[in-house]
């Protein structure tokens, strides 16, 4: 007698839908819409919009679709006036009631195999503001590793991070290589109180290559804005003359303030004074200056953020006590954004170099007198490499001492 064999398993909703529509879903023009399409279609406050009636008269006037749910594309409204097969499969009972339900929805998305990440950009530019903070940028990249193992993927349902939500220890339970400083995060902060009951996170938390952009966003945005010291290489002026210097910001976004202390070298140069640039806007309130005998530390703050990507924080100004080679150094360089948090930043130095002198200013002093004609008679006979050697033919001689009197007094 032969045993029985197991009936076979009826395939899902979803799966029927797929199999119906299989090659019109995987078109090139339905795939490049229909991701962002879902997202929107799933969302809880869309849900009660996509009954049978709601939908033949969206197929009706697909305008209509636009008004309801104003974040759908227009491409995909083009598609509904324009294509029969998308108004056939619309029109298809089954798939209306695959699109009341948020389940069968992400199942059908994940039978589609989309390998593009449509979630993340909106999420990141949603919270951009939110992602700058130090503290999250420090956190957020290992939670979300963590999160994409297929081990937590299979705990990651909506429900269960809205009780993650309501109690953050539920998190530590369930994924114990969580830092406890995430977790008291979620319970004492405000903003990530918002992000986490966020829904299109909950769905992006859901899908591996969605965590995989979000996380490649927040590790290519860590270090943008640039504070730099400009001009890079400065030469020298001579003994008692003036150089300026200005503090320059690149790649910025919501700066409202900053603060930093400049380093230099007292025995080359002497700080004279500082002005502010043009880049802080409106009211400033400046806070008084710390000088010291080789540093300088400024700070200035805005009542609203910079709207410009780059501009001048200040320019300062210097007396040269001699001419050589130094460092301009810039440290503790602190940026606020508008709502008083600190924003990452990278720095780029200086230098201060001396000038080239003429092969005839044989002692680099600056001028051609009897002192350089000394140095040549001195050398007067000696071959090689050596400064009196002015003409640069290796040998000290009469052609060296014509050239340093040719320009004597300059």
């Amino acid at each position: 007698m032969c045993a029985m064999q197991p009936a076979a398993q009826e395939a899902s909703l979803a799966e029927q839908v797929f199999q119906r529509y299989q090659e019109l879903l995987r078109r090139e023009d339905v795939q490049a819409v229909l991701p962002a399409v879902l997202i929107e279609l799933r969302k809880p406050e869309n849900q009660p919009l996509l009954t049978p009636a709601t939908i033949t008269t969206v197929l009706d006037d697909p305008d209509i679709l636009k008004t309801l749910i104003p974040e759908v594309s227009d491409e995909f409204v083009t598609l509904l006036r324009e294509d029969a097969d998308i108004r056939t499969m619309l029109s298809d009972s089954e798939v209306q009631t695959l699109l009341q339900d948020p389940e069968a929805i992400d199942e059908l998305a994940s039978l589609l195999e989309i390998e593009e990440a449509v979630l993340a950009p909106i999420i990141y530019e949603r919270y951009r503001l939110f992602f700058q903070r130090e503290d999250i940028r420090e956190l957020l990249p290992d939670v979300l590793r963590i999160l994409k193992d297929p081990r937590t993927q299979e705990l990651l349902k909506p429900a269960t991070i809205k009780l993650i939500a309501e109690d953050p220890d539920l998190l530590k339970i369930l994924v114990p290589e969580i830092e406890d400083t995430f977790i008291t995060l979620l319970k004492e902060d405000a903003d990530i109180k918002v992000f986490i009951n966020d829904p299109d996170l909950h769905t992006l938390l859901q899908n591996p290559i969605e965590i995989d952009a979000l996380a490649s966003r927040l590790t290519i945005e860590s270090s943008t804005t640039t504070v730099r010291i400009t001009p890079a290489s400065i030469t020298s002026p001579d003994v008692g003359e003036r150089l300026t210097i200005s503090i320059d910001i690149a790649n910025a976004e919501n700066v409202a303030g900053y603060q930093l202390t400049l380093q230099f070298d007292a025995a080359a140069v002497r700080y004279i004074s500082w002005e502010q640039g043009t880049y802080l806007e409106g009211a400033l309130i400046d806070v008084p200056p710390k000088i010291g005998t080789a540093e300088i530390t400024l700070a200035s703050t805005a009542q609203m953020a910079s709207a410009a990507v780059e501009g001048t924080f200040l320019t300062v100004t210097f007396e040269v006590v001699a001419v050589k080679t130094s460092a301009l150094a810039l440290t503790d360089v602190i940026l606020a954004s508008g709502s008083g948090v600190a924003l990452p930043v990278t720095t780029q130095n200086a230098e201060i170099v001396e000038p080239a002198r003429p092969a005839w200013d044989v002692n680099k002093d600056g001028v051609v007198n009897i002192l350089d004609l000394t140095l040549v008679a001195t050398h007067f006979g000696k071959t090689g490499a050596i400064a009196a050697d002015v003409n640069g033919d290796n040998i000290v001689n009469i052609l060296d001492l014509t050239l340093v009197a040719t320009h004597f007094g300059e």
